[in-house]
């Protein structure tokens, strides 16, 4: 099932329990259904932002990678330092994949890291698109986890490098290498 599957389908039960909240006579049963209704709220936002996440960025094609990730900085609720230094626009490919790479890695330290910081880099060297993201956070990243698993994945299509350092206590690091030719 896709991830917005599951976001429809939580609405709709969320929408039933609201109604049948709404429809009972009795307090406590009323209450107890819209605490749930509540929960499945929560839920819902965090499916939407998983959603939210994985979706091309339109501000790719409008300004290009520095645009995208400018983006993704300001939406986030830790602070991400970005320095970006790529004097030559990468082709689409390379951006699309780079924003991935960034976008997953600070999904999974605002999920999983408890960190306060984000610095991301992205240089372009020797024709390479370098991709740098680290947090200070608790560190313990597995790189067989889903998410990173496909980072991986998606790197090597490109014939890229994907790197991760993530020892228990942090902090972790990821990189990524991509062929810009």
């Amino acid at each position: 099932m896709r991830t917005h599957d599951g976001v429809q389908q939580r609405l709709v039960a969320l929408g039933m329990l609201l109604g049948r909240a709404r429809r009972l006579d009795a307090p406590g049963a009323a209450a107890s259904l819209f605490r749930q209704a509540q929960d499945e709220s929560r839920y819902v936002l965090e499916e939407l932002r998983e959603v939210a996440w994985r979706i091309y960025p339109v501000a790719l094609d409008d300004g290009g990678l520095p645009v995208a990730l400018e983006s993704l900085v300001e939406r986030s609720s830790v602070p991400i330092v970005l320095d970006y230094d790529v004097p030559v626009r990468p082709g689409p490919a390379q951006e699309t994949a780079a924003y991935f790479v960034v976008s997953e890695a600070v999904t999974n330290a605002l999920k999983h890291s408890q960190d306060q910081r984000v610095e991301v880099e992205v240089r372009q060297v020797d024709g390479i698109l370098l991709v740098r993201v680290s947090d200070d956070g608790i560190g313990g990243a597995c790189q067989d986890g889903r998410g990173l698993s496909g980072l991986a994945r998606r790197v090597a299509a490109y014939d890229g490098r994907f790197d991760l350092d993530s020892p228990a206590g942090g902090p972790t690091t990821l990189r990524a290498e991509l062929p810009c030719a």
